[in-house]
């Protein structure tokens, strides 16, 4: 079916809703999700359950149908458990799948708007810049210099050059230029959709590969040990029938199943969190990356600053200029002193600011939606406070070229028509002042002499003083430029980013502003914020070699006028000296530093969709605030992974230890705890403290630490002291009581599951924290951890004070005195880990 749309003016709303009824979203059909059928299912894959029910079979096999009922139910609770946590872990994945959809710009009743881009249509008109993402299969109705990487759908890494008549297709990236484009085809009917490109798999991070690590080590030291007891059952006498009862019952007690599960849900479960705080991260590894983080090289405009422009001053026709009002409203007034003016000059200034421009100002009721650039943005509101109307003007002189703006050149030159055409350019100062040959003034041209430019240089560094970003703009009708003038706008600093700033210099991270704006103008910002230090720009340091350019960065914070190759050399240089960095980036030209860099950070907001997707992170604000706040959770997670790790290794070697003594000591006859009572144990008390540990609110002086050491490992040799030494006082102690206790075995049984129970209730506490002390940590909140204890409890005394427990379980009748015994010899766990962590603790265990 063919569309006939105005390519001027694009569909109107009520054509644009009509066409998506009838055609559907803009969107690809996606691989099959991970149903929770399927997630329920996979419980039985793991190789636990498996034993389980491999235990189950054999009681019911031997008749025991009470322990055949028992370890039923044990299982069907493991696997319940288990999809609970895989299923959150899932959700909260898939939650951070919807938050990176891409925005489009588009042309709706001849106003630019920004739209989802699942809203877009067949016929809709769409403003395609350097670094956009193309959205749909679409025709070039107006290419300007445009190139375009179809890798994605062709293999060929080189981009193409397009030009008008000729299709882009969905998937692909705009590398430069830009264009205005009709859209052809959606969703499933584009080249990409037919194609069915399957989403990128989610690969594991390196924390999960090192807890996978941890468990396979562990699992055959447990595997050996049920070796080593299966030798000393059948030297003891014991049956066969004894002897797979306790190697099972050790296998699943010893082996620390719950930990590869219980990192994923913690760093699915953390990451989403970091989403609430506007840190969308893109690949999980990140996370563990972000607490080695040293040094953050970050832009100004937008990230330090608000990126909401307001035009300050005007310097045009040897005359200075003030304009009143804040933001992107249009009430205020062009002054000149304290009289609002009249003047050409000024007036062909705004014409040429509002010409030279690709933003737009739309109406909406009452509201005043903006659209593009926030340097445009500003020069149009400026534009309307003097009184001109942009659509009038770019009526009257309508585009005929246009050389799109880039990092590179530092500026955008248009061509317009009124009779006779003339061109426009707008840039850096340094950039427009080195074509200039004329200067308006007092509406006639004369010669931009020597003294014409000092004067307009010292004007640039006066507005830049006082933290104002500077451009300048110039016309030409034939062979000369002719200057208009130049003008100062505010871009304030963002709130928080100074305490932010000193945050991360407590933390141990340097900050460098790495910025392509004016020397002056980031030096006065640096100083607002707290980056200060000496200013170099990048003319200068291209001439250093790679030796002097690192000397030179110890003294230097701020890098102006920066190139992005220069960026890349940064972030090289910091690298090989050891430096762990994260570099921030919104451009298409930032995306190899961003990739060199250790954690690539892009902006959520005005970043491009190259920037976003060579970035590891994306902050949804634009925000430095975030990034030190992400770094702060990245430590935090990272730090109750290894928490509840070492605290469930600790309950590992201390039942495996307790099981292996028991049965060397006083063979299979006299267990110390008998295999139903191992597995209840194993049930009450891995899983919820473990989950609960890995929720701990991060620690208040997380970033008064410096960043972790990427040498480190995940579990130090002074950790595993602690943790050896916990367990393996768990298991003593327990095998201590059941001793006192032995003359009625029973009672010996049932006292050393309280006291072993009691130990690792306790000993939770214990790994609140890996280098503060438990008087630190006792009373900070967590309520997951509490809800844990309780819950372990209940089940512990419905366990013991029904009839059905005592039957299946086979515990004795206590008092409060065996109670009070049983928990206060456990609570002695905690001046042990003191000990332990005085004794062997350096900075982190």
């Amino acid at each position: 079916m063919v569309f006939e749309t105005d390519f001027e003016r694009g569909l109107t709303e009520n054509e644009a809703e009509l066409r998506l009824k009838k055609y559907g979203l803009n969107e690809i059909i996606e691989r099959e999700k991970v149903t929770a059928f399927k997630i329920l299912f996979s419980q039985f894959e793991d190789p636990i359950v498996l034993i389980f029910v491999a235990a189950a079979a054999m009681s019911a096999f031997l008749g025991e149908i009470i322990d055949f009922a028992v370890i039923g139910a044990i299982t069907l609770f493991i696997v319940l458990l288990g999809f609970v946590q895989e299923f959150k872990a899932e959700e909260a994945l898939e939650k951070l799948k919807e938050l990176t959809v891409p925005i489009v710009k588009v042309l709706r009743s001849g106003k630019l708007r920004e739209i989802h881009i699942e809203n877009l249509v067949v016929g809709d008109i769409v403003v395609l810049a350097s670094g956009d993402m193309v959205t749909a299969d679409c025709k070039l109705i107006k290419a300007n210099n445009l190139f375009v990487d179809e890798s994605m759908l062709t293999g060929e890494s080189k981009p193409i050059h397009k030009k008008n008549g000729e299709e882009v297709y969905r998937g692909t990236i705009v590398v430069r230029g830009n264009a205005k484009v009709e859209v052809i085809a959606t969703g499933a009917r584009t080249k990409f959709g037919k194609i069915a490109a399957l989403l990128e798999e989610r690969s594991e991070s390196a924390i999960q590969k090192k807890s996978q690590e941890i468990a396979s080590v562990i699992t055959k030291l447990v595997i050996y040990a049920c070796v080593l007891i299966a030798v000393i059952g059948l030297i003891k006498g014991a049956s066969i029938v004894e002897i797979i009862s306790v190697a099972i019952a050790t296998a699943i007690a010893g082996i620390p199943e719950a930990l590869p599960l219980t990192t994923t849900i913690v760093l699915a479960l953390g990451v989403f969190k970091m989403v609430k705080k506007k840190a969308i991260v893109r690949r999980l590894s990140a996370v563990e990356e972000l607490g080695m983080i040293t040094v953050i090289c970050t832009d100004k405009t937008g990230t330090l600053t608000k990126n909401e422009m307001t035009v300050e001053k005007i310097y045009t026709g040897g005359k200075e200029f003030t304009v009143t009002g804040k933001g992107y409203g249009v009430n205020g007034s062009i002054l000149y002193g304290t009289k609002e003016v009249s003047d050409k000059t000024l007036e062909k200034f705004f014409v040429s600011a509002t010409l030279c421009n690709n933003a737009d100002l739309v109406e909406m009721g009452e509201d005043l939606k903006t659209v593009g650039d926030p340097i445009e943005i500003a020069l149009l509101v400026a534009s309307r406070k003097y009184g001109l109307n942009e659509d009038i003007i770019r009526n009257r002189y309508p585009r005929t070229a246009e050389e799109p703006f880039s990092s590179d050149k530092k500026y955008m030159i248009t061509e317009h028509r009124d009779g006779k055409r003339f061109r426009i350019i707008k840039g850096a100062s340094e950039v427009v002042f080195s074509r200039t040959n004329r200067i308006m003034i007092g509406g006639k041209e004369e010669k931009f002499t020597e003294e014409w430019k000092k004067k307009l240089e010292s004007k640039v560094d006066e507005f830049a003083s006082q933290g104002l970003r500077v451009i300048a703009l110039a016309v030409s009708s034939k062979l000369n430029w002719t200057l208009l003038g130049i003008v100062g706008m505010e871009d304030p600093p963002r709130e928080g980013v100074d305490k932010a700033v000193e945050s991360a210099h407590k933390a141990g991270i340097k900050v460098y502003m790495v910025t392509g704006d004016n020397p002056i103008t980031a030096a006065s910002i640096g100083k607002k914020v707290g980056i200060e230090g000496k200013v170099v720009v990048g003319k200068d340091i291209q001439k250093l070699s790679d030796e002097k350019l690192l000397e030179l960065l110890k003294e230097v914070r701020i890098l102006a006028r920066i190139d992005p190759e220069d960026k890349l050399r940064i972030v090289k240089l910091l690298k090989e000296k050891g430096e762990v960095v994260a570099m921030t980036g919104d451009g298409v030209n930032d995306a190899p530093a961003m990739k060199a860099a250790d954690v690539g950070v892009a902006m959520g907001g005005r970043g491009t969709e190259v920037a976003k997707g060579a970035s590891d992170i994306v902050l949804a604000d634009d925000n430095f605030v975030t990034i030190v706040n992400a770094i702060g959770m990245g430590r935090g997670i990272y730090e109750n992974i290894r928490k509840f790790t070492a605290f469930l290794l600790s309950w590992n070697v201390g039942v495996t230890a307790m099981i292996l003594l028991g049965v060397a000591f006083f063979g299979m006859k006299d267990l110390i705890l008998l295999p139903l009572q191992i597995l209840l144990l194993n049930v009450i008390l891995e899983d919820l403290p473990a989950i609960a540990l890995g929720l701990d609110p991060v620690s208040e002086d997380i970033m008064n630490l410096p960043p972790r050491n990427p040498k480190e490992k995940f579990i130090s040799k002074n950790l595993w002291t602690i943790i050896i030494g916990l367990g393996m006082y768990m298991a003593l102690i327990s095998m201590a009581i059941f001793i006192f206790y032995a003359v009625d075995l029973t009672l010996a049984r049932t006292m050393a599951f309280l006291s072993f129970s009691g130990f690792v209730i306790f000993n939770a506490f214990n790994f609140r924290s890996l280098q503060n002390s438990l008087f630190k940590t006792l009373f900070k909140k967590n309520w997951t951890l509490v809800m844990a204890i309780l819950a372990s409890l209940i089940i512990t005394l419905v366990a013991m004070y029904t009839s059905a427990g005592i039957t299946v379980f086979k515990f004795a009748a206590t008092d409060l005195i065996h109670w009070g015994v049983a928990l206060g010899m456990a609570a002695t766990i905690l001046i042990v880990g003191e000990v332990l962590k005085l004794s062997v603790f350096t900075r982190k265990a």
